[in-house]
């Protein structure tokens, strides 16, 4: 179930998701005035590691950013890497706080007030995804790369 390619990518997600939750979720916090007390923390990075990992498993996302170089034509490490952080940051920061946004607003408020707060959140909770998975996608792909036995590097290389 986690090796191979397909176990890679799952673990990719599983660990992205669950830095992302706990960061976003911090992030947000602070950002609404709610205190950050443990049960606060768990209940935001509960939702947003179930919103984020089942978009993952759903979405074929981990495609856009290469082909987004190739189309440019750029065939540069750091070129993908920085796309990469850019197009799955502004994918899961979006989504992650959408669902949040349904989850917390709609009983109360409504569709507007899900697309309020949405709107009003959206520029932090998407600069601090990109900037999230800049700093930590490296992590989640080595522990990725470790636990499903699948290199990717390597798997490219040998169909060269």
């Amino acid at each position: 179930m986690l090796k191979g390619p397909v176990g890679y990518g799952r673990l990719v997600n599983i660990v992205m998701n669950g830095i992302l939750g706990f960061c976003i979720s911090i992030v947000m916090l602070a950002s609404i005035g709610v205190p950050c007390t443990p049960e606060a923390l768990i209940q935001s990075w509960f939702s947003s590691f179930c919103i984020g990992y089942m978009l993952g498993d759903l979405v074929p996302i981990a495609q856009v950013p290469s082909r987004i170089c190739q189309a440019m034509g750029t065939h540069s490490g750091a070129a993908l890497y920085l796309m990469s952080a850019l197009v799955l940051g502004l994918f899961f920061g979006t989504g992650i706080l959408f669902g949040n946004a349904i989850i917390g607003c709609l009983p109360t408020m409504g569709w507007g007030g899900v697309i309020g707060f949405f709107v009003h959140y959206w520029t932090t909770v998407a600069v601090s995804a990109v900037v999230l998975v800049a700093v930590f996608l490296w992590l989640a792909q080595k522990i990725a790369s470790a636990g499903s036995g699948f290199d990717p590097a390597q798997a490219v290389s040998n169909d060269k």
